[in-house]
């Protein structure tokens, strides 16, 4: 690997059911990309986690939990 990059490795178990059905879909995907699109989504969802979606007049809000 060039000089900007380097790799987290993941351990998978053949014997472990969840590693298998993990294995079974990202079969033929591009793994890196794929694990990094899961991780900008999961950022962007904690980043949403509290939005506040109204305020009133009266100086209440509403505040939408997650999406």
């Amino acid at each position: 690997m060039g000089g900007n990059r380097f790799s987290k490795p993941v351990a998978f178990n053949y014997t472990n059911l969840q590693d298998q059905r993990i294995l079974k879909h990202v079969e033929g995907r591009n793994f890196s990309g794929y694990v990094k699109e899961l991780i900008l989504a999961d950022i962007q969802k904690q980043d949403q986690a509290l939005r506040i979606v109204k305020k009133s007049e009266g100086g209440g809000i509403k505040i939408v939990v997650g999406r």
